[in-house]
C-alpha cells in the first residue's frame, strides 16, 4: 500500500468524506483515514480484510474480492455488509457466503 502526502490526503478526505461512492476505485484511499485524515494506515493484525489507522484506531474493510478481484472497501456504500456472514459484499454481488445448505469447507 502506497501512502500519499498530507496535501493529497486532505484533498481526498475532503471529497470522499462527503461522496463515499467510489472509494473502492481509488487505490490511494487505502492510506487515508476518513475519521482523522491520517496517512498512518496499517494492516490489522488479527484480520486480513481490515486496515487500521494508527492515529485514531479506526478500522475498515479494504481487500480484493476473491471472486472477481475488484477492491472492496467498507467505507463505500456499494460494499455493504452481508446480513449472513458480516463480510462486505463486492459490487459484483459476492461476499463469500456459502449457498444455503452447502456444508463443504
Amino acid at each position: 500500500m502506497d501512502t500519499v502526502d498530507r496535501d493529497t490526503a486532505k484533498k481526498l478526505f475532503d471529497y470522499y468524506r462527503k461522496h463515499r461512492d467510489g472509494i473502492r476505485n481509488k487505490p490511494e484511499m487505502a492510506s487515508v483515514c476518513l475519521i482523522c485524515v491520517s496517512v498512518h494506515i496499517i494492516p490489522k493484525a488479527d484480520n486480513a480484510h481490515k486496515l487500521v489507522c494508527r492515529d485514531c484506531g479506526f478500522a475498515f474493510y479494504r481487500y480484493s474480492c476473491a471472486v472477481c478481484g475488484k477492491t472492496v472497501d467498507g467505507r463505500d456504500p456499494k460494499n455493504p455488509g452481508c446480513q449472513k456472514c458480516g463480510i462486505r459484499i463486492c459490487s459484483c454481488g459476492e461476499c463469500g457466503c456459502r449457498p444455503e445448505g452447502d456444508i463443504s469447507v
